[in-house]
């Protein structure tokens, strides 16, 4: 059966265009005016900055900014709508700018929903996940960004669309570099697909791109400061964790933010290469069936196809091994993690994990905002241990359901079910 194309997808979300435009308009009138203080300041003080002494001061000696230049172009554009004097008390309004990419997000997904009378209400629950939410509309971050152009690069990749999913994974990169962490899992949809011709033009035309990204920095003669920002931003914070109450809470007391994760614990081993190391071995293990299908329909010279339950499952779990092991991690790394495991529940009924892992996240973020001003302190729910051990009965559940999911175990299934 010959796979729809992007286009036909997304005609099928041509009823969902109306109670998005409602929905979106609704929110721009009740927009939460709480922010997470210490973000709020540096989304107004950098985009004060781009606005009196322009965008290309983003990467001069002296600057703050320590994002890549995507999202400088929204600060950029955001700082066009108000007087510096009036900024600052309307940064909330930011959220109205990544609450789109949220909306976009979950139409995509809903067009991968076949049965055209659940998609609203799939897409209600989607957008208004407690997670998902909660970051845009009560945090003011931007991590709902990121998702999108993820998500979007594995929409069109799995759409065989190689060249889009390989421009929205580049402005992945672009926006900020955790984006990597995908690369792996979306190459298996790229690769099958790749002829050395297409692969030239690509590059060729990727890298027009990207000198287009940075021109403005270009011609300013500070595009160099760039690599600089890209590769500080991984020993930014050189502590066990930052806030992610993952794999380290388990095992570690104290405080954490304050724990260097270049102690040597165990054999000369820092708290960071172990964590990374443990992170290479699951993303090995989550990648080699993905690449060994790819080696034997090679040999066997038929098309390779994959489920997409189990691109999808790989996907949530690359990101959640990164989040849960590796070091420096912030609680919101997590959060690409929500729109793939939506996707599983909407398409495979897997709505206990996407609970289970939403709603801890909700609580991680809270634990930082409290805004609900909640004691904190006398509920199970916020306690750091409790929280690292729901995250890890999450990453042992997905395993299951990743495992079932592996070609051999399919048929397995697949054959019990009808005997």
């Amino acid at each position: 059966m010959t796979k729809p194309s992007v286009l036909q997808e997304l005609k099928t979300i041509r009823p969902l265009l109306l109670p998005a435009v409602v929905i979106y308009i609704f929110t721009l009138f009740v927009l939460p005016t709480f922010v997470h203080e210490w973000d709020a300041y540096c989304w107004y003080s950098w985009a004060n900055q781009l606005k009196v002494k322009g965008l290309v001061s983003a990467y001069e000696a002296g600057s703050q900014i320590n994002y890549l230049p995507l999202y400088t172009y929204v600060l950029k554009l955001f700082s066009y709508l108000y007087a510096t004097d009036d900024m600052q008390a309307n940064i909330y309004k930011l959220k109205a700018i990544t609450w789109l990419f949220d909306m976009a997000t979950i139409l995509l997904l809903c067009s991968l929903v076949k049965k055209e009378s659940k998609q609203l209400r799939y897409f209600i629950f989607g957008l208004f996940n407690v997670g998902f939410f909660y970051n845009t509309m009560v945090w003011n971050q931007v991590d709902g960004i990121l998702t999108f152009f993820v998500f979007a690069s594995f929409f069109f990749g799995y759409h065989k669309n190689i060249f889009g999913s390989l421009v929205l994974f580049l402005l992945a990169l672009n926006f900020k570099l955790q984006a990597i962490v995908f690369a792996p899992v979306l190459a298996v949809l790229w690769w099958p697909e790749l002829t050395i011709k297409h692969t030239v033009r690509y590059v060729f035309l990727l890298g027009l791109l990207q000198a287009l990204i940075i021109l403005p920095f270009l011609i300013n003669g500070n595009a160099k400061n760039i690599l600089k920002v890209t590769f500080a931003s991984v020993d930014y914070f050189q502590f066990v964790s930052m806030n992610a109450f993952n794999f380290w809470h388990l095992i570690l007391s104290g405080d954490l933010m304050t724990t260097p994760d270049t102690t040597p614990v165990l054999f000369g081993y820092t708290y960071k290469s172990i964590g990374l190391g443990l992170f290479a071995i699951c993303a090995i293990l989550i990648c080699t069936p993905l690449y060994l299908k790819i080696f034997k329909s090679h040999l066997s010279k038929q098309t390779v196809h994959f489920d997409l339950n189990l691109l999808l499952l790989s996907m949530t779990l690359i990101c959640y091994v990164f989040f849960f092991f590796n070091t420096q991690m912030h609680e919101r790394y997590i959060h690409p993690v929500i729109i793939f495991l939506t996707a599983l529940a909407f398409l495979y009924k897997q709505w206990g994990i996407w609970i289970l892992v939403s709603l801890n996240y909700a609580f991680s973020l809270d634990s930082i905002c409290n805004y609900f001003k909640i004691d904190q302190n006398h509920l199970f729910v916020y306690y750091a241990d409790f929280m690292a051990a729901v995250y890890a009965l999450g990453l042992i559940w997905l395993a299951i359901l990743w495992y079932k999911a592996l070609p051999a175990r399919a048929f397995y299934y697949k054959r019990l079910a009808h005997e």
